[in-house]
């Protein structure tokens, strides 16, 4: 991917990054290559975002079983925070970290528009 297209990239996770409950986000191939990272320093971002695409690969394993073909996203609630996992096209995702007690409505919409930008920069 060259420097241009992940300079976009870094700008789409810096929009996310104003939304006051978001703690970082990521964007990572579905095989669990970590192409950028807004993520907080104390957490290894490649091998989080690495489980984190194993765990989105696995749901939609669990989906196809029961005749669905696509997921949406995946949520994970933790004792601190949340974790939403969102396709941004059929070989990237969008990793977001959330504050527990996040408006998950009002950062999904957001996320939702991130990833509409994000599908152009990275079929182009």
């Amino acid at each position: 991917m060259n420097s241009l297209k992940i300079q976009h990239l870094n700008n789409e996770l810096d929009k996310l990054e104003e939304i006051s409950d978001i703690i970082g986000t990521a964007i990572v191939n579905r095989n669990g290559l970590l192409i950028v990272s807004k993520l907080p320093r104390d957490i290894e971002d490649r091998k989080f975002c690495a489980m984190a695409a194993t765990m989105f690969g696995a749901i939609e394993t669990a989906a196809s079983t029961l005749g669905s073909n696509s997921v949406t996203n995946l949520t994970v609630e933790f004792n601190d925070f949340q974790l939403i996992i969102m396709a941004a096209d059929e070989q990237t995702i969008l990793v977001s970290l959330l504050n527990l007690n996040a408006n998950l409505g009002l950062i999904l919409i957001e996320i939702e528009e991130i990833i509409k930008n994000l599908k152009n920069t990275l079929k182009e």
